[in-house]
């Protein structure tokens, strides 16, 4: 019988998107994952191309899913809509011993791996959830700014995105416009209205053409989960940079897509538009696009403290952080039961990824 470090590792919704990129990644790495999904068209081009072996499964067939975990030491998911993928292979994964990871953003997602906490230690497998822009960087300037605050009861995180989502996100996106905007307000997840005045309208991303001060709306983001078990700081509000005008609509505007994205045939309609467009940003985008990161935390005596981070574009840095993240918890064989990141690796760790360094941030924001 071979020993678990032997064992492969497999990719589920290796033909999407971004599940493409984390395949391309891996082989360059030196990898051989076992590519899968449930397109057998899809998925033996990508085996073949990739020269990777491959596993035809869909993830509504308890039977055929368990075949597919047979002999693997991990799955990667990749395919999204997660709210939909997750629960049948997090839950396969730990009947069958098979540490689970993910690429997902949403929010019922993490919270749905943190209540499966126990059960995953009782069977030694460990779940990360959240290992490519979702929520690598974001959850490690969280984990940096509680070390440097460790008084902080708020934080507020914010993200300048270079380039275009990808269809994927833009599906997710859709799925979820239905639950409005989500904050964490001591200690609790709850519906809020973007035009509040509590929300920041501004901020300092740092210095360069990457940066400067931007307009940014609340926006939910995977932190809302991720930085609250990272840090136990019970009151996050996560932000996403757009142009004044978006963020001057949003509070008028939300509540009228919420009410339409609940309706089946308009969700439908919005999909059926998403897959006629562009599955994600160019080579060339991905390459020459940057991302900001701006994290703040403050406490009850009024102190604070700010950090940035610069890293790639989005989706190149799932690709290239995701196998790595993978890498990384393979080689750690004492981590079990559900985990964040910077939990897993440490705060610094993201700080050894390509392209990735702290940068200076205004005082005010």
């Amino acid at each position: 019988m071979s020993s678990e470090s032997s064992l492969p590792w497999l990719l589920y919704g290796a033909y999407g998107f971004t599940g493409r990129l984390l395949a391309e990644e891996a082989v360059r790495r030196g990898h051989r994952p076992i590519l899968a999904g449930r397109d057998p068209e899809r998925v033996r081009a990508i085996g073949e191309e990739l020269a990777c072996p491959v596993r035809v499964f869909s993830l509504d067939d308890s039977d055929a899913l368990a075949a597919g975990l047979e002999g693997v030491r991990a799955v990667l998911n990749a395919a999204g809509p997660f709210i939909y993928t997750a629960p049948p292979l997090l839950a396969m994964a730990i009947e069958k011993g098979v540490h689970y990871l993910d690429i997902t953003g949403e929010v019922p997602v993490f919270e749905m791996v943190f209540a499966l906490d126990h059960d995953a230690r009782a069977r030694g497998v460990a779940l990360l959830p959240g290992i490519g822009m979702d929520v690598i960087p974001t959850d490690a300037v969280a984990a940096l700014l509680a070390e440097r605050l460790p008084t902080a009861d708020r934080l507020d995180l914010a993200l300048r995105s270079g380039g275009t989502p990808s269809a994927g996100t833009l599906r997710t996106i859709v799925h979820h416009l239905k639950d409005g905007l989500l904050v964490r307000r001591e200690g609790k997840l709850g519906r809020a209205n973007p035009g509040r005045r509590e929300f920041l309208r501004r901020v300092g991303f740092g210095p360069g053409r990457e940066g400067g001060v931007r307009p940014v709306a609340p926006y939910t983001w995977g932190d809302l989960s991720t930085a609250f078990r990272t840090t136990g700081i019970e009151n996050i509000t996560c932000y996403m940079a757009r142009s004044r005008r978006e963020v001057r609509l949003l509070p008028w505007v939300l509540p009228v897509l919420r009410l339409l994205f609940a309706l089946g045939p308009v969700r439908r309609i919005a999909e059926r538009r998403i897959a006629a467009g562009p599955p994600g940003p160019d080579a060339e985008t991905r390459k020459t696009a940057r991302t900001r990161v701006w994290g703040r935390v403050r406490d009850a005596e009024g102190r604070s403290a700010s950090i940035g981070l610069e890293t790639m574009e989005g989706y190149r840095f799932t690709g290239e952080a995701g196998v790595r993240a993978l890498e990384a918890l393979l080689a750690r064989p004492a981590l079990v039961g559900a985990l964040t990141p910077a939990r897993a690796f440490g705060a610094r760790w993201v700080l050894d990824l390509p392209e990735t360094r702290l940068v200076e941030t205004e005082a005010e924001a």
